[in-house]
């Protein structure tokens, strides 16, 4: 296997944790979370269930994909801190 599928492979192995980690942190939060959050968590939560299962095929589009939705979960958790 070349260096660039490895590295391929260990991004999306990253990504998919960090996915993993911020996920079930805003679900915490979720709950005492205002109006808009709550909406805006129904409208990404779906996403990352797509992301998780597209993490199967090793790509550099799973890996923006990954990277995306790492970004979004950030961004939201920002807000509810």
């Amino acid at each position: 296997m070349s260096d660039t599928s490895d590295q391929l492979k260990r991004d999306i192995k990253g990504g998919l944790d960090d996915l993993a980690t911020l996920r079930d942190e805003i679900r915490l939060k979720v709950h005492l979370a205002g109006m808009e959050i709550k909406d805006e968590w129904r409208k990404l939560e779906p996403q990352l269930l797509e992301v998780e299962q597209a993490a199967a095929k090793v790509t550099e589009a799973t890996r923006e994909a990954l990277h995306d939705a790492v970004a979004k979960l950030k961004k939201l958790r920002d807000k509810m801190n």
